[in-house]
């Protein structure tokens, strides 16, 4: 009872987080980006994730879908595609930290046209995969934790739906981050290099170093996201594993599945205060409000 109530409160006070941010962007018009833009995208479906887990964790405590078995499934359903939007998400904040820095002379990736169909694509693949596995029954009703879950029998599935919510988007990340920093040392090296056998315009190539620190500083941001993405689906990964090999049922599926639980809420309400944290303009934002409040009251 502790655990479902722990999870409930945890995932309740991340929504609330995550949807202040996503008021706070919308109206501090002064910062608003295609990167702010994706960040808000982001906390979206962090509330999604909540909204689930909230609803999952009440059904949990409350509900017996023992004789209402559709509901449940669509629950499970909706849980998983909310972790898909999760994970897609920040692959595509990779893409456009990339590309502004590898393409950043080009017009085409600083608009929005291009983010926005990726984002659309993946919106409709988020919700169309999972179907599969709703539309053929595979989301079964288990009595012990009172809730659907994929079958832990059905290792094949398992791997398939993790592959694509979770280890294809990580690992996109990783190799677009991975050439991100190969690109931005690469860079610095000719800025130095021009700047001796050339002598280039100083205040060029100081402006080409601060934007490169600024985007270093932004991937140390991302990086923080990028290991917490990493952390939150990983007793899945391995509990798959482990169901993968194990033939006689030796996992308890009480205890394992409320783990997963806490640990994806805890993740989530990290990610929901980080997001205020550690994005440059909001903090700045809120820094600056803060700073001119306190001097009208000591003024």
């Amino acid at each position: 009872m502790f655990i479902e109530w722990f999870i409930l409160i945890t995932c309740i006070l991340s929504a609330f987080i995550s949807i202040s941010f996503v008021i706070f962007v919308i109206f501090a018009s002064s910062i608003h980006s295609i990167s702010i833009a994706l960040t808000c995208h982001s906390s979206i479906t962090v509330i999604i994730a909540n909204i689930v887990l909230v609803l999952t964790t009440i059904f949990m405590l409350k509900i017996n879908f023992e004789n209402n078995n559709l509901w449940c499934q669509i629950d499970a359903y909706c849980f998983q595609v909310s972790l898909i939007l999760i994970y897609h998400s920040y692959y595509l904040q990779a893409f456009h930290r990339f590309s502004s820095v590898v393409y950043h002379h080009n017009v085409y990736f600083r608009t929005y046209h291009i983010f926005l169909g990726i984002l659309i694509l993946q919106w409709i693949f988020a919700w169309l995969y999972p179907f599969r596995l709703l539309k053929f029954g595979l989301f079964t009703y288990n009595p012990i934790i009172n809730a659907c879950h994929l079958d832990w029998n059905l290792s094949h599935e398992l791997f398939l739906l993790l592959s694509i919510e979770y280890l294809i988007p990580l690992i996109i990340d990783a190799v677009l981050y991975t050439s991100l920093i190969k690109h931005s040392h690469l860079h610095i090296a000719q800025i130095t290099h021009h700047s001796v056998t050339q002598h280039r315009n100083q205040i060029i190539i100081s402006q080409e170093q601060r934007r490169i620190k600024r985007e270093f500083k932004m991937l140390k941001r991302i990086l923080i996201f990028y290991l917490a993405l990493v952390i939150m689906d990983f007793p899945s990964v391995i509990l798959t594993i482990i169901a993968a090999i194990d033939s006689h049922d030796s996992i308890s599926l009480q205890y394992s599945y409320k783990i997963i639980l806490v640990l994806i809420s805890c993740i989530l309400l990290m990610i929901s205060i980080c997001q205020f944290i550690l994005t440059p303009s909001v903090k700045t934002l809120i820094h600056d409000y803060i700073k001119r409040r306190t001097n009208q009251v000591f003024g």
